[in-house]
């Protein structure tokens, strides 16, 4: 896969409230249904104090998988989570919050929907 991306902070309007994270990982092989499934989630939160970013083909930082990224403010978690629960379809999902800890907010901060994916701790 290219490796011409941007991460979300790197792409974030200016001002933007970014307390939370939800990784939405896949393979290579799913690289299309994943696409598809950020474009849905784009359009549903369209109107919304929300933001997905680019399809981060490569494995960054703690992901061992590829993935895509959305941040949204707390009021937002609920709806987020259950959105994600309806329509994550086979992928697994991290949603976490961004305390300034990235340690504790990729593990007892976490929380999973779907099969947890292994993360590289020693990236913090």
């Amino acid at each position: 896969m290219e490796e011409n991306f941007k991460v979300n902070s790197k792409l974030l309007p200016t001002g933007f409230l970014r307390e939370f994270d939800a990784h939405i990982y896949f393979t290579e092989d799913k690289l299309a249904e994943a696409t598809l499934l950020r474009d849905k989630i784009k359009d549903y939160f369209k109107d919304s104090v929300f933001f997905v970013g680019e399809m981060i083909p490569v494995l960054i930082g703690p992901h061992t998988q590829p993935m895509f990224e959305a941040n949204f403010p707390k009021d937002m978690f609920m709806e987020v989570s259950l959105w994600l629960m309806d329509n994550r379809g086979e992928f697994s999902v991290l949603i976490h919050s961004l305390s300034g800890d990235d340690l504790a907010d990729h593990t007892i901060g976490a929380k999973w929907l779907g099969a947890e994916v292994k993360l590289d701790y020693s990236k913090f």
